[in-house]
């Protein structure tokens, strides 16, 4: 008799640990949402235009909506069942919820844009961590009451995985819950090997001096059967100021503000042209390589493109910081 109470117990005490573990898995979901759906800032530098809106959309909102979120109601709905398979499915459900939060976090212009959403990343973090301490508890408890109506070798496999489960799980989860929003690290760490560079104005340029990238550019003209055009390109930062000249000369040279913006794939320092009427063009140094174990950018992506008038012009190459 006291034998079969204490089963029973365990079975109570391992259906609540399911329940425990979805519901603070809903928690976790749902943290990443309301940082999400959080109120943008202030800072007319990190506004989402027509194509930051369009990459968030493909890269998080659209995947969060209609993929992982009726994945993890199935996963929910399966980890209330009394079922001794039911806190793998929460198991998984926590993972994925973590990876997706290291996800968000690295597209930093999202980041830029929302300023609570890293916040509510790091707690959903935190509460994965918590549904899958509580479900792996679960499965343990599973495995413990079920290890005397098996085989020595089938509970050997059964502690095995559970124990690869949980080794996969803290690699995961474990190394962002101690770092933080801050310091990028596990998953987070590996898709984005440096994401402070090129974050600020300082990084692209050398205080107080006059900086200078030069590289070469190509214009194509694809699918006309046209010889592309090559450019030498000289891009001078100085005082807040930045001006772009090209070899043989071209109406892309000019002189204007140089406003940091945040937006795929990274961040981009803008040089603008006044235009006239609706034309408009633009000079941007996207995608920075910074030096090892440093912020200070010595490469990047040059792009010109023009918009309005007769057509779409873009010269498009790679320039390097003159030292």
């Amino acid at each position: 008799m006291f034998a079969r109470d204490t089963s029973w117990n365990r079975l109570k005490l391992t259906y609540i640990l399911q329940v425990v573990a979805v519901g603070v898995l809903a928690v976790a979901w749902l943290e990443i949402g309301l940082g999400l759906y959080s109120e943008p800032g202030v800072d007319p530098r990190f506004e989402l235009e027509a194509g930051g809106n369009f990459a968030a959309n493909v890269m998080v909102y659209w995947p969060f909506q209609f993929v992982i979120s009726p994945l993890l109601v199935v996963t929910g709905i399966f980890g209330l069942m009394p079922h001794r398979f039911a806190p793998g499915g929460t198991i998984a459900g926590g993972i994925v919820a973590s990876w997706f939060a290291q996800r968000v976090g690295t597209e930093l212009y999202l980041s830029d844009y929302k300023p609570e959403l890293s916040g509510h990343l790091d707690a959903s973090i935190v509460a994965a961590c918590f549904a899958l301490a509580a479900a792996f508890a679960a499965a343990f408890l599973h495995w413990y009451d079920n290890r005397t109506g098996r085989t020595r070798a089938a509970s050997m496999r059964g502690g095995a995985v559970l124990v690869v489960a949980i080794l996969v799980s803290v690699v995961l989860t474990i190394p962002p819950l101690i770092a933080g929003s801050g310091t990028p690290s596990g998953v987070r760490a590996w898709l984005v090997t440096n994401p402070h560079c090129g974050r600020n104005l300082s990084d692209w340029t050398d205080e107080g001096q006059t900086t200078v990238y030069t590289g070469g550019a190509t214009q194509s003209y694809p699918p006309k059967d046209v010889p592309d055009n090559v450019f030498g390109v000289v891009v001078t930062l100085r005082n807040g100021t930045g001006s772009v000249e090209t070899t043989p000369p071209t109406a892309i040279s000019f002189r204007d503000e140089l406003p940091l913006r945040s937006g795929p794939p990274g961040t981009a320092l803008m040089l603008h042209q006044p235009g006239t009427g609706d034309k408009r063009a633009f000079t941007d140094l996207h995608t920075p390589n910074c030096e090892a174990g440093s912020n200070r950018v010595v490469s990047a992506t040059y792009k010109y493109a023009d918009y309005g008038g007769t057509g779409t012009s873009e010269i498009q190459g790679t320039v390097s910081r003159s030292d």
